[in-house]
């Protein structure tokens, strides 16, 4: 009998392994594979019901989670979009264009060059211009009213690569009938003598200077270049206060290769094999700061992009700035030592941090300025302006319109629960006022600097001025004891409305037990005018319940709440 070829066998075992290895690497995970980069939504693991099973849901589910977890899934993807890019130049990845010459760009990037990406944002450029010089408005009073407050408002805009290096664009045809974002509110703030910094004019006169890219090839951001910008950031900061800030102090330069910061559009690209960078290397130096006894170190509140995280790289920024805070997007705060610290910006309150700093940036980048400022001048603005209980008014009536608007409540998922659905309402209302706030708060509507101020600020001010006197600061923590249960802000406020009406002031009080008396004295009192409202007082017996606390306590909180809010409001005077 003629025997098979040992081949045959081979092949068999080959072919088994490469079968096989994908289902024992998604079961045990035992290669560690590199991770893809860019952002990913992981798709949940499929929970059977008959429910689903029957509709089909349990096979799509089942398909769509099979697709993203089986084994070297990212090895397969590398491999196959290194097939397309060495052989078409082609690319599933959205978010990058490839240019001549082996350059890489954002398609905004691309966009806000050929005129295409204003009409992403504004259904036309008459509409655009008219939201633009609105913007422009609103960014000169929100700066006025900041400057009557010692503090100063100014717009910087790094550079757009699209724009910096064109010669390495893809071929398009420009739009003749838009216009540029970024050249227009240049234009207007010169106009309006509204203090700003755009990069990409100095940065076009500096790229035939110098022996590398001001942005890399293959990446979205600058990098070490924007220490120059930076030196002259903190100039006109000093400028704009009458002060000097420190001194940045350069080392000779050096070349770094293949710094993943340089070529972060690159990464998104998934290939197996780095690109060729042919156009110059990537510098580095040694950044040190000077300061003497003439120099100051504001406190700085930066708004903006993705562009401002160079900055934290590569300059000890606590050197510079007294403190330093940065709203990513507006969404995300970052703050504290080396910006480690982070919170959720909708839990700011954005008057008292903006009265809170000496300088105010709002940072951005050319292609971005087609979406103006975000939202930032409008909110600003009616911060500025506006009491929070005559926005709250305006809210509550809009979010009252919109729960008997059908087509509003049309659009919420269901089933929707009642903090749900108001949690959706004031979004919706959040938008509509900040879209276009004139609609709302008429005095918007004049050419002119309104007059009116939120009276929060005044106390904003003194809070601060008493924080800044320790003596005062602890005769005010010294009086907290004399009303139980209120904080230490609470205490401050109470102290900036006397001193802003000109009553006796807390710090001057002669006497703290005999006004601890005398608060006791009222919450006594209170509670004897609690006990006969029927109504209240079956509140309070719930209340208790819910605590497991009995009823005579629970109106003691409940006066003493009330005496507290009463104090605070000045209604009763100490």
């Amino acid at each position: 009998m003629k025997r098979k070829p040992k081949y045959d066998h081979v092949l068999f075992v080959a072919l088994m392994t490469l079968l096989l290895l994908p289902l024992v690497q998604g079961w045990l995970g035992w290669v560690n594979v590199k991770p893809l980069a860019g952002v990913t939504y992981e798709a949940k693991r499929p929970s059977w019901t008959w429910a689903n099973y029957r509709s089909g849901d349990l096979a799509q589910e089942a398909e769509v989670y099979a697709s993203e977890h089986y084994g070297f899934r990212e090895v397969s993807i590398r491999l196959y979009n290194q097939y397309l890019w060495t052989c078409y130049k082609k690319t599933y990845a959205h978010d990058v264009v490839a240019g001549k010459h082996g350059w890489l760009f954002y398609p905004q990037s691309v966009d806000d060059y050929y005129g295409h990406e204003l009409l992403r944002w504004h259904n036309s450029t008459d509409e655009a211009r008219r939201r633009f010089d609105t913007e422009v408005k609103y960014m000169n009073w929100v700066r006025n009213i900041l400057k009557e407050n010692g503090i100063e408002l100014m717009m910087f805009m790094a550079p757009e690569k699209g724009q910096l290096y064109p010669e390495h664009l893809p071929d398009g045809e420009k739009d003749t009938t838009t216009f540029n974002a970024c050249n227009y509110f240049a234009q207007r703030f010169e106009e309006t003598g509204f203090p700003f910094i755009e990069m990409t004019r100095w940065f076009q006169q500096m790229k035939d200077t110098v022996s590398y890219p001001l942005i890399p090839q293959t990446g979205a951001h600058w990098v070490f270049p924007c220490v120059y910008a930076a030196d002259s950031l903190f100039r006109y900061i000093g400028e704009l206060n009458g002060t000097r800030l420190p001194q940045i102090q350069l080392g000779p330069l050096h070349e770094v290769k293949n710094h993943a910061i340089d070529n972060d559009i690159e990464h998104l690209l998934n290939l197996v094999f780095p690109l060729r960078h042919q156009y110059g290397f990537s510098p580095r130096a040694k950044v040190s700061i000077v300061a003497d006894s003439l120099c100051s170190k504001p406190k700085v509140l930066l708004v903006g992009n993705s562009f401002f995280w160079a900055f934290n790289t590569y300059l000890p920024l606590d050197e510079v700035f007294d403190e330093t805070e940065f709203w990513f997007y507006g969404a995300t705060a970052y703050y504290g030592d080396s910006l480690h610290l982070t919170a959720n910006v909708n839990d700011l309150n954005l008057l008292e941090k903006l009265i809170h700093f000496d300088d105010v940036v709002w940072f951005t980048t050319g292609n971005q300025m087609s979406k103006g400022t975000s939202g930032f001048a409008e909110k600003a603005i009616v911060s500025l302006c506006y009491s929070d209980e005559a926005i709250g008014k305006v809210y509550d009536h809009l979010m009252d319109s919109l729960k008997h608007d059908g087509v509003t409540m049309a659009s919420f998922d269901e089933p929707i629960d009642d903090s749900t659905c108001h949690r959706q309402l004031w979004v919706q209302a959040n938008k509509l006022i900040y879209s276009h706030p004139e609609r709302y708060f008429p005095e918007l509507l004049a050419d002119s600097l309104p007059a009116i101020r939120n009276p929060r600020i005044k106390e904003i001010l003194t809070i601060q001025e008493i924080e800044a006197d320790s003596v005062w600061l602890w005769k005010l923590a010294e009086y907290q004891t004399v009303i139980q249960n209120a904080t230490l802000e609470q205490v401050l406020l109470i102290e900036a409305r006397n001193r802003i009406d000109g009553r006796p002031l807390l710090r001057d009080m002669p006497d703290p037990e005999a006004k601890r008396d005398r608060v006791e004295q009222l919450v006594k009192e209170m509670i004897e005018e609690i006990k006969p409202q029927t109504e209240l007082m079956e509140r309070i017996r719930t209340m208790a319940q819910e605590k497991g606390i009995t009823i005579e306590e629970q109106t003691e909180l409940a006066a003493r709440w009330i005496v507290n809010d009463k104090i605070n409001q000045g209604i009763i005077v100490l």
